[in-house]
């Protein structure tokens, strides 16, 4: 039989005109979907999460003498992680204290020496004006052949032997004086001492912030440099998303668009956020070597856009999710991201 036939409600209705119609209508319902939910949306799985991840190292050298915690623990911000042998330090320390010690006494002694000279000075000057008149008084009588020449000499003698002693007396005093006004012996022990205490206190590893302890590459005994990593910390709180989008997704794309994201490790969650910022460059220009098209065979190669996505939160500071509290989002999940753009 060339066509089949149906009858409903005594109306003939053929197959293919049916067919027709429902096919028409699973158009128009898939135009609907695209029109009111797909259209305006731009999606990526080219994205991960990002996060404050920070990697330990000392500042001095040293031996470690105490290791606090394990990978995957969470510490909290100024909690110790790692000490290294204090005792070098510390010896350090003291002897910069003493250091500064010495040069304090130093100008103590300088101005004691000053105030010693400022009254050898007054004692001579009294010497001078003494044996001033006493000098007057024998060329008085020499002129008058009541004297010699060999007192009037000695009285000569005595007033210059006093006066020089009252110019050395001035200069000791002019020296130590200086010596009391210069604190800069003073000052370098300070600073000596200040470095000796801020290697004694880097000897102690604190963790910057809160978060989980990761990869730790330290031993008990194992004396370290000074940057050589010992402990990677990622953080708890502000992680967020990194989607590379193709250049012809970011067109209509700006600050503030809502984002739905989900992460590949809770498909049944689904995390909201807004873009953030969209990078001035694309991925290529931020590598290592960055590809130039000035040279060789030219392919055209659609290029990436790095946007950074920030997780909104609830009053609770808990990120926002569908289903449930999610726990922290390690850093470097993939995750897929659905951007709504006007």
């Amino acid at each position: 039989m060339a066509e089949a036939v149906l009858e409903r409600r005594g109306i003939r209705i053929g197959l293919r005109p049916l067919a027709l119609g429902v096919a028409a209508l699973a158009v128009l319902g898939a135009a609907a979907y695209w029109f009111a939910v797909l259209r305006g949306l731009e999606s990526t799985d080219d994205a991960f999460v990002e996060g404050h991840l920070a990697f330990l190292s000392p500042r001095v050298a040293g031996q470690v003498s105490e290791i606090l915690v394990e990978e995957n623990t969470h510490v909290t911000a100024g909690q110790v992680l790692v000490r290294l042998d204090p005792a070098d330090f510390e010896a350090r320390v003291a002897r910069a204290r003493a250091d500064v010690e010495a040069a304090k006494n130093r100008i103590a002694q300088s101005r004691a020496a000053a105030e010693a000279a400022a009254a050898q000075a007054h004692a001579a000057a009294v010497r001078v004006r003494h044996s001033e008149q006493e000098l007057a008084r024998a060329k008085g009588l020499y002129e008058r052949n009541v004297s010699s020449r060999t007192q009037l000499d000695a009285a000569l003698a005595e007033r210059d032997a006093a006066t020089a002693e009252l110019r050395a007396a001035e200069q000791r005093e002019l020296a130590e004086r200086a010596a009391i006004a210069n604190e800069a012996p003073v000052l370098q022990a300070e600073a000596a001492l200040r470095e000796a205490e801020l290697a004694l206190a880097h000897a102690t590893i604190t963790a910057p912030f809160e978060g989980d302890v990761g990869r730790k590459s330290v031993e008990l005994g194992a004396n370290v440099s000074p940057g050589q990593p010992l402990l990677a910390l990622a953080a708890t709180k502000g992680n967020w998303v990194t989607a590379n989008f193709k250049e012809t997704q970011i067109g209509r794309m700006r600050v503030g668009d809502p984002v739905e994201i989900r992460v590949d490790a809770f498909p049944d969650r689904a995390w909201r956020g807004q873009v953030e910022s969209i990078s001035p460059a694309t991925g290529a220009k931020y590598a290592l070597l960055p590809p130039d098209n000035a040279t060789g065979n030219f392919t055209k190669v659609v290029q990436r856009i790095p946007v950074r996505i920030s997780l909104e939160e609830h009053r609770d500071g808990a990120p926002d999710v569908a289903a449930g509290p999610p726990e922290t989002l390690p850093v470097g999940l993939s995750v897929s991201v659905r951007v709504r753009v006007d």
